[in-house]
């Protein structure tokens, strides 16, 4: 796979390639092209196309930027090797090419590979994501001697601990971890509502691993909620969601954010369930796909696969469990269609749907398919408040994000068709 040479005579045609049919990368460019003019547009989509940026990448760098147009032009002019790294670090999952700091359009046609994310250099990216989410978790709060959970707590005595904080299991299954360890995935639930998932190794007696959680989410106005010591983010109005990890004194934390007094969710609605506010229950098939690929096709693949099973899934929850997550059922497929829309959008999408069909048996609906396109482009276009082109209504009649999903859709059913008839 290589990005194609751009004949920057053109401006148009440049634009065309520069954007590779990211909406946001073309508003991008046409607000440089009204405040900036088309000579000085062409100069920076020059120097970035030599540094291998196009595309989502653009958005990216407008992202680091703040969306602010003049910061945009001023850091394309001023780019440092600091950047540069930035944006891949902000870029590589979305993006099998590279930004180089010192690069050009003619060395790529001799050096294609030089230009293309390595495995290994994924690999230390995703590395260095994580430890980097654990270094702010560690910021925020003071490891202490006492703590309730640590690695190697026995299952029982920490079950006691949990049991005695007024939560209760409502769901566990067993499962063999990747290196062949007997395992056990708990769901726990208070009358609050609050959920505790736990992923722990029964042999020898190793409790919490692996993404080990207590998920609080309540409604609020208060302003301190990012002083109480753990993750805490508010992505829809009023609604905060804490996310603690279970080996950072957890209850500690938890009696500070009880103390709030903030309204509990008795009635959880679709979008609570992105960005974690609440956690989806996890599937015996998920698990043991997440274990068997263990990369990040497989996490997500594994993450939409739990949202199409969820309603076999909820049959074996206990019926508090069921109570808290009964609205679930109604919009889980949705939901899931929604996730696997986000993924085309990116360049592992059509290998994560394809790998959904042949690996899980999951069968795609294309008028299904199609909807969720339209839902995603219309938040997308609100979220970056993506109004109709001026500059490219000569150039471009289809929406390119809308043209490029609904390509991407035809290529997995063709595909899926194709798989049957051999």
């Amino acid at each position: 796979m290589e990005r194609k040479k751009i004949d920057f005579s053109v401006l148009p045609s440049a634009i065309q390639y520069m954007i590779e049919n990211n909406q946001t990368a073309a508003s991008i460019i046409d607000e440089l092209v009204e405040n900036k003019g088309e000579n000085s547009t062409l100069s920076l989509l020059i120097i970035l196309d030599d540094m291998n940026i196009r595309g989502v990448q653009i958005s990216n760098l407008y992202k680091m930027c703040g969306q602010n147009i003049d910061k945009f032009y001023e850091k394309i002019i001023t780019m440092t090797d600091e950047d540069i790294n930035e944006l891949n670090y902000k870029s590589y999952a979305v993006c099998p090419f590279k930004a180089i700091y010192e690069g050009g359009a003619e060395d790529r046609i001799i050096n294609p590979d030089k230009y293309m994310f390595t495995d290994e250099e994924r690999n230390d990216l995703r590395n260095k994501k994580s430890k980097n989410q654990a270094r702010e978790m560690l910021d925020k709060s003071v490891i202490k001697q006492n703590e309730n959970f640590f690695p190697t707590i026995k299952a029982k005595d920490a079950i006691s601990i949990i049991e005695n904080q007024g939560f209760k299991c409502g769901y566990k299954i067993e499962y063999k971890n990747k290196d062949k360890k007997k395992a056990t995935y708990r769901v726990f639930y208070n009358s609050l509502g609050d959920i505790i998932y736990t992923n722990s190794l029964e042999n020898p007696d190793v409790f919490l691993w692996g993404e080990s959680k207590l998920n609080i989410v309540r409604q609020t106005d208060n302003k301190k909620i990012f002083n109480v010591g753990c993750n805490s983010y508010r992505n829809i109005k009023n609604i905060v969601g804490y996310n603690i990890e279970l080996k950072e004194n957890p209850f500690e934390t938890y009696e500070k954010i009880l103390e709030n007094n903030e309204k509990n969710i008795t009635d959880i609605k679709k979008e609570y369930y992105n960005n974690n506010l609440f956690p989806i229950i996890k599937s015996l098939n998920g698990i043991n796909y997440k274990e068997k690929y263990h990369d990040y096709n497989g996490v997500v693949i594994s993450e939409i696969y739990n949202l199409f099973a969820f309603p076999k899934t909820y049959e074996l929850l206990d019926e508090g469990l069921k109570k808290i997550y009964a609205n679930l059922l109604s919009y889980s497929e949705e939901k899931a269609y929604d996730e696997l829309l986000y993924q085309l959008n990116t360049d592992k999408g059509i290998d994560i749907a394809q790998k959904l069909q042949k690996d899980l048996s999951i069968e795609l609906d294309k008028e299904k398919l199609l909807e969720a396109k339209d839902r995603f482009c219309q938040k997308h276009n609100k979220y970056f408040n993506i109004q109709k082109s001026k500059f490219f209504s000569h150039f471009i009649v289809e929406d390119p994000l809308d043209k490029e999903l609904k390509e991407r859709i035809s290529r997995i059913l063709d595909t899926k068709k194709e798989t049957v008839e051999a």
